[in-house]
């Protein structure tokens, strides 16, 4: 008895065997066809019948399926735009490739140089699009993906992050910082450019994907293109989501800890700076970013942030020079021209407050008029700074409602008509 059915056991296997053989050719026919709704779901059907007997099967046979499977799965993906699907075309692929790894590499070298890298760019696109479209959240995992395709496009990654962030995703932007520093990625390196057909210059970490475009999609002007390290700012973004956790003990940790590594570097000095602001230390934040400045830096933001510090803690002269300094370093920065021109109003309303406590006697008028024109000094000195703001940036409507109401307290009414108009 014991031999009998050992025989029917082998006969199951065989049959199996055989049938799989019969299923694998029916998908390679499939497979050299133009894709339609029709052949797909003959493809599905022939998939669902083969996946339970792969128990039997060599990998070889293994191989084959998986190939058909990821290229069913990618259609799938691309036609109803699926991250499951496409998920699961590439974990069909990445079979495919690991079975190969000891054996004849038949589909291999198709997956890695052409399927992954057209999907790369495909997914990359998308991505874009959602992006222009602020939908954050359906970014992420595109990014993710196109990272998960080429592990050595690295940047796919920190993009992932920083869309994470937008979407105030936080826990997901902090795996995803936290996995870039631990693979010590700064993004210096070289880079491949290639001018969109809407003229815009895109970026690609290799050249093979970066030609693809060139050579399918329209794109001109290929280039090389020297990206500066972006360790800082990695460093900053795990600190400033741990201070959004509540643990400012960590996020000094980080910027402690990646300072040891790169002491010199100022994207560091910058995080700790910002730091000490988010946590309200704002002798901190200036101790940090005056170290910044002793080390020649010539960025016009942070003398504005210095200047803005200063004012908030009563500081004004002082901050009246860090203005100075950076319209000096950037005459065109708005900001700055309009901070100045606030710094100069403190005290007027303490100046406003008395003149309208005043009375009617003759006293009262003469240290009224005295009063008057020590509010109009103060008013004309800050129309200055506030004009050139509102000059640079007309749009701004603080700018324009600051101007006017000097304009009306100053009683030049034809000015304050026409900035109406």
């Amino acid at each position: 008895m014991k031999a009998k059915y050992a025989i029917a056991a082998s006969l199951l296997i065989s049959v199996g065997a055989f049938a799989q053989k019969d299923e694998l050719k029916a998908m390679k026919k499939l497979m050299k066809k133009d894709p339609s709704p029709e052949i797909m779901q003959e493809m599905k059907s022939l998939i669902d019948k083969t996946e339970p007997l792969l128990g039997s099967a060599d990998d070889k046979q293994k191989a084959d399926f998986y190939y058909y499977k990821g290229n069913y799965d990618l259609y799938m993906a691309m036609t109803k735009m699926d991250q499951n699907a496409l998920n699961g075309a590439i974990a069909d692929f990445d079979k495919v490739i690991e079975l190969e790894k000891n054996g004849k590499r038949e589909y291999t070298p198709e997956i890695t140089k052409e399927i992954y890298p057209e999907v790369s760019a495909t997914v990359l696109k998308i991505a874009k699009n959602f992006g222009q479209q602020q939908n954050y959240k359906a970014a992420v995992p595109l990014y993710e993906t196109a990272y998960n395709l080429n592990k050595k496009d690295t940047i796919n990654l920190y993009n992932a992050a920083a869309f994470a962030v937008n979407a105030k995703d936080y826990d997901t932007a902090l795996r995803y910082f936290e996995q870039l520093d631990q693979l010590g990625f700064t993004n210096k390196r070289l880079s491949y450019t290639a001018k969109s057909p809407e003229g815009e210059v895109q970026y690609f970490s290799d050249k093979a994907t970066r030609d693809l475009y060139v050579k399918g999609q329209g794109y001109t002007d290929p280039g090389v293109h020297k990206d500066p390290s972006i360790k800082g700012d990695i460093i900053k973004n795990i600190a400033l989501i741990y201070i959004h956790n509540g643990d400012n003990a960590k996020a000094m940790k980080a910027i402690e800890k990646a300072k040891k590594e790169n002491p010199d570097d100022i994207g560091l000095l910058q995080a700790e700076a910002q730091i000490y602001y988010e946590s309200g230390d704002m002798e901190g934040y200036k101790r940090t970013i005056q170290s910044i400045l002793d080390k020649g830096s010539k960025d016009p933001n942070l003398y504005f942030n210095l200047g803005v510090t200063s004012a908030q803690s009563g500081q004004n002269d002082e901050a009246m020079q860090y203005y100075k300094k950076t319209v000096e370093l950037d005459p065109k920065y708005a900001n700055a021209y309009y901070n100045m021109g606030i710094v100069q109003l403190a005290g007027e309303d303490v100046i406003v407050e008395e003149m309208n406590g005043l009375g009617t006697s003759k006293k009262d008028m003469a240290r009224y008029d005295e009063l008057k024109k020590k509010r109009d000094n103060i008013y004309k000195a800050a129309l200055v700074n506030v004009k050139k703001a509102y000059d640079l940036d007309p749009e701004r409507d603080e700018f324009r409602t600051l101007l006017s109401n000097l304009y009306m307290g100053l009683e030049m009414m034809d000015e304050a008509k026409a900035l109406k108009k």
